[in-house]
């Protein structure tokens, strides 16, 4: 019991690292594209995002979840929930910002609580759970 929740908690961990890495990583991208190439702020924002969710799947299969299941097989499913993790965390601010339930700054907060936290259970339960039970695909490509 004790090894299972210090399991996930510097699963956790690595998890949140990976997400300071990406984001940074994901708004250099978004940067150098206005600056340097012109991007316009939508191609260099969706660029900018498509290269931090590329950074945030190396780094989430091989060091967060440790998998070595097939990329044909995890990447569909990391992109399914990343698109449903987004999905929750628009509906939240939308609904709380239209509603005038809350401050829209707070509600970006609790936007984005609600996408990390679905995105890690995601990770951990559906995207790379072969991964968590100790299974492991013969051939990881």
């Amino acid at each position: 019991m004790a090894s299972n929740m210090r399991d996930l908690f510097g699963q956790t961990l690595r998890f949140a690292a990976v997400g300071v890495v990406n984001t940074t990583i994901g708004l250099a991208a978004i940067y150098a594209l206005m600056y340097f190439w012109r991007c316009g702020p939508v191609v260099a924002n969706f660029c900018g995002y498509l290269i931090g969710l590329a950074v945030g799947f190396s780094l989430n299969r091989l060091w967060t979840f440790k998998s070595a299941g097939a990329v044909a097989n995890d990447l569909p499913k990391y992109l399914l929930v990343a698109g449903v993790s987004y999905l929750a965390n628009a509906g939240i601010v939308s609904a709380a910002v239209a509603g005038s339930i809350v401050n829209p700054y707070l509600a970006q907060l609790i936007g984005v609580s609600v996408y990390t936290l679905l995105f890690f259970l995601g990770c951990r339960l559906f995207v790379f759970a072969a991964a968590e039970r100790g299974m492991v695909d013969a051939n990881p490509l």
